[in-house]
Formats: structure tokens, sequence, C-alpha cells
């Protein structure tokens, strides 16, 4: 019996010529399967391929991944800053060149620069859109890479390369004409674009963006309020200093940019009121545009605390299922080595030397396997856990209510003893119906 279990134990014939053609080939395979398992392990090595270029791609995306990866990935993150700072760099140093005179263009050195910078910007926007599967929002191989290529940022990889491709394209075509040479400039000079690049590569530029989504209803009423005031204290300006300076005070859109200029304390003095209600009013406008403009600010401080608090918990969460998962998993593999080491005591029964042999070989080629899938079930155990936990808090809540119902019920069966009790002497005293009525 015990013979039979350790066969039934032992891996198939099949499994075991698969393990071995993924490290070489086999004499006994069949040509089909060994082209089968090619395939496989090709495309295997494809997807495993892919991953990778997503996580160097994906700048600081995990911490959990390799440490060569992520030190590639932040070389790559620093020479694409260091590509992109040299092209604004290059960018503003040709709009400093004089309008009559053409840019700088038969230099070898800018040549090559500039097919270099749309190259490596074109090769990693290739990559990523083919990497892009690997998210799990964009799995679908046609519609998840067209929903990556609409994304914000991957439109901004697109118009970034367009200034780059445009001035390759118009260099040798535009006339030397002033026209022609400001057209090239202009070209030039929309390799600024290339800065929006920079967003991708900071946290804190979707930390800005949660603030701004978490407090867009009190921003959106500072905002209406401000266009009240603006409104509101040029038309009172009008009627107040268009008499006195009618050149001036020209109209209501006018006294706007008066009032503009007065709650942000511009100071241009351009538009100055000369009467002493018109004084008395820009007064109290600049003083409420001192308070109106720390309102914003302290809104954007309130939801900066709430982001960061809300990241410290989700990290704090995913360190302590981090904690619970290594626990499961040490737990785990002590147990399962326990057990090899139980089901690998010396049996009663005697073997020859080459089953003794093939027992050997089978147990040790199905170990590894058996602690992968032992360690594998960690995280099922944890959300079996969690589970557990759930359904034990609502147990909890539905005795506790359940508590409550019947001290309800308890204290309504107390008032009706009492009612009863109150009742039972007055109907004993009460005469009888034919006592009350007397008989015709």
């Amino acid at each position: 019996m015990v013979q039979n279990e350790h066969r039934h134990l032992l891996p198939k014939s099949d499994d075991i010529n698969v393990r071995l053609s993924l490290r070489g080939p086999l004499t006994t395979a069949s040509p089909i399967l060994s082209a089968q398992v090619s395939r496989e392990y090709t495309t295997r090595s494809c997807t495993a391929l892919r991953a990778d270029v997503w996580t160097l791609l994906h700048y600081r995306s995990s911490l959990k991944e390799r440490s060569r990866i992520q030190r590639a990935s932040y070389v790559l993150e620093l020479c694409v800053l260091v590509l992109i700072s040299l092209n604004v760099v290059l960018a503003m140093y040709v709009s400093a060149s004089p309008p009559g005179s053409a840019p700088v263009t038969t230099s070898d050195w800018y040549e090559i620069f500039l097919y270099v910078s749309t190259a490596l910007f074109t090769i990693e926007y290739i990559l990523r859109l083919w990497a892009c599967v690997e998210d799990d929002r964009y799995t679908h191989p046609i519609r998840g890479r067209l929903r990556w290529m609409f994304r914000p940022m991957s439109l901004i990889d697109l118009i970034v390369l367009i200034p780059f491709y445009l001035e390759i394209s118009m260099e040798n075509r535009v006339s030397v004409s002033s026209r022609g040479v400001l057209t090239l400039r202009g070209f030039r000079l929309l390799r600024i674009m290339s800065f929006l690049h920079l967003e991708r590569s900071y946290r804190a530029m979707k930390n800005l963006r949660e603030i701004f989504a978490l407090k867009k209803e009190e921003l959106g009423v500072v905002s209406y309020l401000t266009v009240v005031i603006v409104l509101t204290s040029s038309t009172t300006i009008f009627f107040l200093e268009n008499p006195a300076q009618p050149k001036v005070f020209t109209s209501i859109g006018t006294c706007s940019w008066w009032a503009i200029e007065t709650i942000t304390s511009l100071g241009y003095g351009d538009i100055v009121p000369v009467t002493a209600a018109g004084r008395a009013f820009s007064s109290l406008l600049a003083i409420w545009g001192i308070i109106l403009f720390t309102i914003p600010g302290a809104i954007l401080s309130s939801g900066f605390i709430e982001v960061m608090l809300q990241k410290q918990e989700q990290k704090n969460e995913l360190a302590i299922e981090e904690s619970i998962r290594l626990s499961m998993t040490r737990g785990l593999r002590s147990l399962s080595s326990s057990n090899l080491a139980f089901a690998g005591t010396p049996s009663t029964e005697l073997y020859s030397p080459g089953e003794v042999t093939h027992k050997a070989q089978s147990s040790t080629s199905t170990t590894p396997y058996d602690c992968k899938t032992f360690a594998a079930s960690a995280a099922s155990i944890v959300r079996l856990q969690q589970q557990v936990d759930g359904l034990h808090a609502s147990q909890v809540q539905i005795h506790a209510q359940l508590n409550r119902q019947e001290s309800q019920l308890q204290t309504i069966a107390a008032l009706l003893k009492e009612s009863l009790a109150q009742l039972k002497p007055n109907d004993i005293a009460m005469p009888p119906f034919s006592a009350i009525v007397p008989p015709e």
C-alpha cells in the first residue's frame, strides 16, 4: 500500500519529458512536442521581456521589482531628464538670435543632436506602446493599446515628437527669406514642449492632480466669488470715477482691468482713482483682495495634508499585508519542510537499488514544485483569512442586534404584564351587565 502511494505521488513520464525538454533536447521526445515546448518557451520569454520593459519605462512604479531593473530605470530617467533639458536650452538659444538672421543650421553637432533626440523619443514611445499591455488596464492587444494612446500622458509624448519631425521635414524646404526663417525658428521653439515630458518623472504631479480633484468644489466657490467681486467692483468704480476721469475709466471692461490689478496688488499705476469715494473703495478692495487670495492657499494646504495622510495609510496597510504574507509564507515553508521530512522517513519495505535511485530522483524533482505550491498558496490563505475576519465582524454585529431586539421584547413583555395587572381588579369590581340594565 505504501509503495502504491509513493508511485501515485511520482510525476508522470510526460511531465518529466516536458521539464527536461526545457533544459535541452530529448532523443525520446517527439518533434511536435519539442516544437510546442519551444513555442511556449519563446512566448514566455517575450512576455517576461515585455514586462521588464514596462517596468523599466514606468519610472518608480513598484518597489518589489528586481534591483537591477530599478537601477536601470533610474539611469534611464536621468538620461531623459538631461535630454529634455538640453533640448529646452537649445530652443532658448535659438530664440536669442536676431530676427533678421538665420538660425544655426549648418553645424554638424546640431544635426546629430536633433536626430539623436528624435530617435530616442521615438523609440521610447514605441516601446511604451508595445509594453503597455502588461498593465491591467490595457490587457487587450488592440483596444488596450488604443486606450493607452489616448491617455493624457501618451498624448503629451506624441505632441513632444511633432516638433522634431516638423523641423526635420521643413528644414530643407523653407526659403531663406525672413518668413521661412521665422517658420523654422517657430518649429524649433516648439521643442520647449518637451518640457511637458518631465511630468511623467515626478510623482508629485500626480499628488497635485489628486489635490485639485479633491478640492474642486471649494476652488470652484472661490473662483465664482472672485468673478463676482471683479464684476461688482468694476461696475462700482465706473460710476464713481467716470464723471471725474471719462478718458481713463472709459468702460466697465477697462474698470475690470483696474479691479484685477487692485485685487492682485500689481501696482502698475496706469489707472488711478482721484475722487475720495473712489480711493476709499479702492482701499477696501485691496484689503479684500488680500483676504480673498489667502483662501485658495488654505484650501490647497488642507488638501495636501489629506492626500499625504491617505498615502501614509495606504503604505501602512501595504506594510501590514506584506508582513502577514511573509509570516504566512514562513509558516507554510516550515510546515512543508516538516511534511517533507515526515514523508521522507525510511520505510520498512525492501527495494532494489534501481528503485531506490528512481525514488530519490523523483523526490528531488518534486520537492521544489511542492515548495512553490505552498509559497503560492500564502496569498490565497491571507485573502481567506480576511474574508473570515469580515464574516466574524458581521456575525458580531448581528449578535449585538439580536441582543438589542431581545431586550426590547423583554421590556414590551414587562409593560404588558403591568397593564394586565392593572386591568384585572377593575374587571372583577365591575357589576354584571344584567345589574346595570334591568330586564324588561
